[in-house]
């Protein structure tokens, strides 16, 4: 019998902190180290640092980690309950999923029939190419102050960095509140299994959860503790449904991850509008102050009213005229109404290009959900729910209204 060869070491790094957790991407020669004070390091093999994700805090912790099956995308789970999904270009959070309880595992599976990458032939679904016809969503910049110049965000319209996954995959996450929940392209929550509800304990902790690589079966270890004895016991689950319904799974994750994106990006051009209408009530402020506080010690009344007699009737009050034509003179009016011009036409700006195109995707996409979910055999059975989703787009039917009305 031939003698075995012991393992030899063939290399030895060092980290300037404690490592806690290690996992190898399956793409790339990429390694990503969690350690001790909560923050992600991701290392080449060659050692050099690609990048590193900072600590939430000093308390919250890295308790586990996975890679999307394609090596692009990194999930970490916290101590806080909180998952995120990071891009390996730059360390950008993609996405962020609030478990409500201390993560404990997670695990990130590829369906293997057919193998990822292969064209699925049985799809009955049509490609989805809204892309050629609906608005592009322009690129909003990272200072609302400078719309038509300066550095902007890419990829607008694939945040979520979906439309490269053509196969079914699937992260489980694990939790200390013995629930397990299921993400299709870390993103789309299709379900939430708890785990030994019978069990009297008193510890319960989901140790790992796994699906199997044609997702039929989640297994999941759950380690029990009671007057210092520990007990570890294995409890499987039927996830047929996973894969007779994969087709309309990866549909309606596009989906999810297409509005989610939207909605992200509406936020931020929210956002940029308030910070416009924030710079001109700054501006206003900070030239009527002394102007207000004269009009409050000598009991005439409020700049307001002022303000509305002269939109109203076309004429200022003597106190008014004196403070426009002395104290601010005219060189100052001019200087505040550029201010205001400026700011205002940037909040134009972002209602037409932005805030309409955006708000119209939205409605198109929810109307798209809509049309599927009254198939009940293939989504209403995955719990779409086309009540709901009625409701949701007369939200945005009216959030859409309103664009045009603020438009005007």
């Amino acid at each position: 019998m031939p003698e075995l060869e012991a393992f030899r070491q063939v290399d030895e790094k060092y980290v300037s902190v404690e490592a806690e957790l290690m996992e190898w991407s399956p793409k790339f020669d990429l390694v990503a180290l969690s350690n001790i004070q909560g923050e992600v390091v991701l290392h080449r093999l060659t050692w050099q640092k690609v990048w590193s994700l900072p600590a939430q805090n000093e308390e919250t912790k890295v308790k586990a980690m996975a890679w999307r099956p394609d090596g692009k995308v990194l999930a970490v789970g916290y101590s806080s309950g909180q998952v995120v999904l990071c891009y390996i270009e730059n360390a950008e959070v993609l996405h962020t999923i609030e478990v409500g309880s201390q993560v404990t595992s997670l695990s990130w599976v590829c369906h293997a029939a057919p193998k990822c990458g292969a064209s699925t032939l049985s799809d009955p679904y049509l490609q989805d190419n809204t892309a050629t016809y609906l608005p592009k969503l322009h690129p909003l910049n990272k200072s609302y102050g400078s719309l038509s110049k300066g550095k902007s965000e890419d990829n607008v319209e694939d945040k979520k960095k979906l439309q490269s996954q053509k196969q079914l995959n699937v992260l489980v996450i694990g939790s200390c509140s013995q629930e397990v929940q299921l993400y299709i392209y870390g993103v789309f929550p299709v379900a939430k299994v708890t785990v030994g509800e019978e069990i009297s304990s008193e510890s319960v902790e989901i140790v790992n959860a796994v699906l199997s690589e044609d997702l039929t079966s989640l297994l999941v270890v759950l380690k029990q503790s009671s007057s210092g004895d520990q007990e570890f016991t294995l409890h499987t689950f039927d996830t047929h449904l996973l894969t007779s319904h994969d087709n309309e799974l990866k549909l309606l994750a596009q989906k999810y991850g297409q509005i989610a994106t939207f909605i992200q990006y509406l936020d931020a051009t929210v956002q940029q509008m308030q910070e416009a209408w924030e710079d001109i009530l700054l501006e206003m402020d900070s030239k009527l102050y002394t102007f207000a506080k004269q009009k409050q010690a000598s009991g005439a009344g409020t700049v307001s009213n002022d303000f509305l007699e002269l939109l109203l009737f076309g004429v200022p009050s003597p106190e008014l005229r004196t403070f426009l034509l002395c104290e601010l003179t005219d060189k100052g009016v001019k200087k505040l109404g550029h201010s205001i011009g400026t700011s205002y036409s940037n909040i134009q700006k972002l209602v037409v290009k932005h805030l309409q195109t955006v708000s119209q995707a939205i409605l198109y996409q929810l109307g798209e959900m809509k049309g599927m979910a009254q198939c009940y055999e293939k989504f209403g059975v995955l719990g779409v729910d086309p009540d709901r989703l009625h409701k949701a787009l007369m939200t945005t039917g009216s959030f859409v209204l309103k664009t045009s009305e603020l438009q005007q």
